[in-house]
């Protein structure tokens, strides 16, 4: 079914990949792709020659669980003590390490072969061994592989002797490295020197603490009964001075109202009750007595009598010492009073100091605790080291006594002789793979930027119409390359030729591609120039004629005709002249030496050849034609940049559009049907022209027409000639 014009987009479908035309691209360019691949192969090949050839030796090592500690002292003196994962790292870790690299250097002075003289000159000798050291690290690799408790040492060099040199070596430097590490006279050694650490940091710790003890006045009692004298002492004296200070207060009131009862009557003050002396309730009694003796006295005798007076001086002088034994008694408990408050002065004082002895006792219990917990801590590390000097001692003992020996060196490395890079296989192998893969690669982006109509579905699908058929290229040798003449009259000089039968193809499509509509006139174009639109017309003219049919060929192409040097026929009158009626139409027809094949040339050239092609006069010119002859094919100019291949198409019963294989580019294509569609132009179908017989994707196709149609041509020229 043929394609509609609104089934094609300006732009090609992205996803509509032609895989035929990438393949065929792959084909043709197959020998610069075997070229890349050989100067890539070929350089691969010269890269591997020139690069240094490197080395490659493993030595190998068995390392053995450590012993355990059969005497139960708990953790092992060296990590890692049985066969676990983490022991064996520990292990590679060992063997890797920046250490024993440099003891290997050191002790077998790789130097001098890891660094020239020169590299080596003016440095600081540890700054050569550092640098040589860093040369082994890169050159050493240590692995373990399968879990065996087997380690393998791998040592890379261009010099192969150097490899397994320093393969055994490091294994080696490694093995001494053991046997000092887990030597238990080694760790006994190293026992040992901590043990007299911590001897040395004991003794350090009991001479301070004897002597803070001496400078504090602790060496007859300890700090906590010293501690617990002071306490007891702030709380006795506490107490006591409660105590004075109570009796004081008591004083105190006592001897207020002493003094205030002692300014009144003595006889009336309270300081008698108060009073806890003898002398005066004696006195008080004697007054008494005395005072009731004198005022009977009184009442007997009177007051001159001598009884009376002598009476009455005794009362009084009882009464003065009643006075004055009332002021001595004051005075006594105004000493008890005065007593108490320096009795409480005293006790204050005492428990101020045994506080102030209590607060200058805090520091130096901190000292002390201090120095105790150091000469704690020392002594516990120091029971722990004693016990653990003997443990490993006794441990040494049982590893002589079952002579267990943890690493044993397994395999030597062996000099190489097979370097291990580079390899030239892989080399190769690599760059031709690569070199295949950019081949390809470019064969497909050429493929891809070459936007020309290299197939039947290119045309079909940038014209969006059938492709009618295909007219192949003449082989070189068979025409001169500038003659168009030749070019143009093959088919007719060669019926028998694969060309005459693509075109006798080519008219049959034509012929039935019209359905029941007649197509009587033709207009053949082109995207471009020189794409054999004129040839094209000429085989189709041809084929035609020699099928019976009045054929006539009008050149419409009035810029640059090249029908009538083809057909051998002058172009002094033709189309122009018919359009503007100067000429009848016998006048200006002419035969050719074709059979039934006619020509009409265009012409003198108008200015205005477009507007000439829209004319009525033209109209009535080609109906004229249509009625003359069969087929009238109208040869017209290229469709880039002209509208005469538009017009004319709006005036025929089809268009035709002939496409250069490989050249014409698909766009172009689209363009020019775009363009004849435009003004409702039928295009009829797409001749390919041009192409490649021995290009495969044609190739069937013309194997198949060409034996087939050659076979029955053959055919009918016997029965002809048996008649």
């Amino acid at each position: 079914m043929e394609p509609t014009p609104g089934s094609q987009s300006g732009d090609e479908e992205v996803l509509n990949i032609d895989f035929g035309r990438y393949v065929e691209a792959v084909r043709k360019y197959a020998w610069v792709i075997a070229a890349i691949v050989a100067l890539s192969v070929t350089a691969a090949v010269i890269y591997t020659a020139r690069q240094t050839k490197v080395y490659q030796a493993t030595a190998s090592v068995q390392v053995e669980p450590r012993l355990p500690d059969v005497l139960g002292q708990g953790a092992e003196l060296l990590a890692g003590g049985a066969a676990t994962g983490e022991y064996y790292k520990q292990q590679l870790s060992v063997l890797k390490s920046n250490t024993l690299l440099r003891a290997t250097v050191e002790t077998y002075q790789l130097q001098l072969q890891l660094m020239t003289d020169k590299e080596r000159e003016g440095l600081p000798e540890d700054t050569v061994y550092q640098r040589a050291t860093e040369r082994l690290a890169d050159m050493l690799k240590v692995t373990y592989p399968n879990g065996d408790r087997i380690l393998y040492v791998t040592v890379k060099s261009p010099n192969a002797k150097l490899a397994a040199d320093i393969a055994n070596d490091h294994v080696a430097a490694y093995f001494a490295y053991s046997q000092g590490l887990i030597s238990t006279t080694k760790a006994a050694d190293a026992l040992q020197k901590q043990f007299e650490n911590s001897e040395k940091e004991l003794r350090d710790a009991e001479a301070a603490l004897y002597k803070f003890q001496k400078d504090n006045d602790l060496l007859a009692v300890s700090i906590e009964d010293k501690q617990s004298l002071v306490s007891s002492n702030i709380t006795s004296y506490t107490a006591r001075l409660n105590d004075a200070r109570a009796h004081r207060i008591e004083l105190n009131a006592r001897l207020t109202r002493m003094r205030k009862a002692a300014t009144g009557d003595v006889l009336d003050s309270p300081v008698l009750a108060l009073s806890q002396s003898t002398a005066l309730d004696t006195l008080k009694a004697s007054y008494f007595e005395e005072r009731t003796k004198f005022a009977e006295l009184e009442k007997e005798m009177g007051p001159k009598s001598p009884e009376y007076q002598m009476q009455k001086a005794k009362v009084d002088d009882l009464y003065a010492s009643l006075q004055a034994e009332v002021q001595r008694q004051v005075g006594a408990v105004n000493e008890e009073y005065l007593t108490a408050v320096a009795t409480e002065t005293a006790l204050g004082g005492e428990v101020d100091h045994f506080k102030q002895e209590a607060l200058d006792l805090g520091p130096v219990l901190v000292g002390y605790n201090d120095l105790a917990r150091k000469k704690k801590s020392a002594e516990d590390k120091y029971n722990i080291l004693v016990a653990r000097l003997s443990t490993n001692v006794m441990t040494g003992e049982l590893n002589k006594a079952t002579d267990a020996s943890l690493v044993k060196p397994l395999d030597s490395a062996l000099e190489p002789t097979d370097p291990v890079s580079p390899k030239l296989k892989v080399n190769v192998a690599i760059a031709a793979a690569i070199s295949l893969f950019f081949g390809i690669g470019l064969a497909i982006l050429l493929a891809w930027l070459d936007r020309s109509v290299k197939s039947l579905d290119d045309a079909q699908a940038a014209a969006g119409a059938p492709v009618l058929g295909m007219i192949p290229m003449i082989a070189e040798g068979e025409l001169a390359a500038d003659d168009d003449k030749a070019r143009d009259l093959y088919v007719h000089q060669h019926p028998t030729h694969a060309v005459s039968e693509f075109c006798r193809s080519l008219r049959t499509n034509i012929l039935f591609s019209g359905g029941d509509r007649e197509l009587k006139t033709l207009v053949v174009s082109s995207p471009n120039q020189r794409e054999g639109k004129t040839t094209t017309v000429i085989y189709l003219g041809t084929t035609m004629a020699q099928s019976g049919q009045r054929v006539l060929l009008v050149d419409t192409d009035m810029r640059r005709p090249r029908l009538h040097r083809s057909m051998g026929v002058s172009r002094e009158k033709g189309l122009s002249n018919l359009i503007v009626g100067e000429e009848a139409f016998e006048d200006v027809i002419k035969s050719t030496e074709i059979p039934n094949l006619y020509v009409l040339p265009c012409g003198p050239t108008p200015p205005n050849p477009a507007e000439l092609l829209m004319t009525k006069r033209f109209a009535h010119v080609l109906e004229e034609l249509k009625a003359r002859f069969d087929r009238v094919i109208l040869d017209s100019p290229p469709l880039q940049g002209l509208t005469d291949a538009v017009v004319l198409s709006k005036q025929t019963d089809g268009a035709l559009l002939v496409v250069r294989a490989g050249k014409t580019l698909r766009d172009e294509v689209r363009r020019a049907a775009r363009e004849i569609r435009s003004v409702d132009g039928p295009i009829t179908g797409v001749i390919l022209n041009e192409f490649d017989m021995e290009d495969r994707r044609y190739g069937y196709y013309y194997r198949y027409r060409y034996n087939y149609a050659y076979g029955e041509d053959q055919k009918e020229q016997e029965a002809s000639q048996t008649a």
